[in-house]
């Protein structure tokens, strides 16, 4: 099983992922885990590129994030399934804010800041971003999944095993 997990911030691409990674016993790549250190400076692609490489060489895998540099098409033709989280703005945007304390835990540093804002309540819902859901959606139809409520996604989570 393969599965590619993508979605705007906050919309819970870590929480489905571990969940199913704990259902299934899949390993999970956190993609922002493998791109930023503790302090949220991005590491180069030049030291990520391997990791994900590697990682996608398992027979089974779940990586969560969307990062275009990071072997995106690669991921998307491998997946066997694709999840599109697509949940409202406002429920991401309160969701994000939430996750700094458990983050802040993990030893990163707060990472609400102002451009953190823009990009959670409109960079990552851009004309452009939401083309390239839709290309995918398209190019895809048969193995994506899109998750638009927290319905949808109970519902969607009461299907893994």
């Amino acid at each position: 099983m393969k599965i590619a997990i993508l979605g705007y911030v906050g919309s819970g691409k870590t929480y489905i992922s571990n969940y199913i990674s704990d259902k299934e016993k899949v390993p999970v790549l956190h993609l922002d885990a493998v791109k930023f250190d503790k302090k949220w400076k991005p590491i180069d692609d030049s030291l990520v590129l391997p990791i994900v490489a590697e990682f996608m060489s398992k027979d089974d895998w779940i990586i969560d994030g969307y990062y275009k540099t990071l072997l995106f098409e690669e991921r998307l033709e491998k997946a066997d399934m694709i999840i599109l989280m697509l949940l409202p703005r406002l429920l991401c945007f309160a969701r994000a804010f939430k996750r700094r304390k458990a983050r802040k835990l993990e030893g990163y540093k707060n990472d609400f800041n102002l451009w953190f804002v823009k990009f959670a309540l409109f960079g990552c819902r851009s004309k452009k971003r939401r083309r390239a859901y839709a290309e995918i959606v398209e190019r895809y139809k048969d193995k994506t999944v899109i998750l638009k409520t927290r319905k949808q996604v109970a519902n969607f989570m009461e299907t893994i095993k």
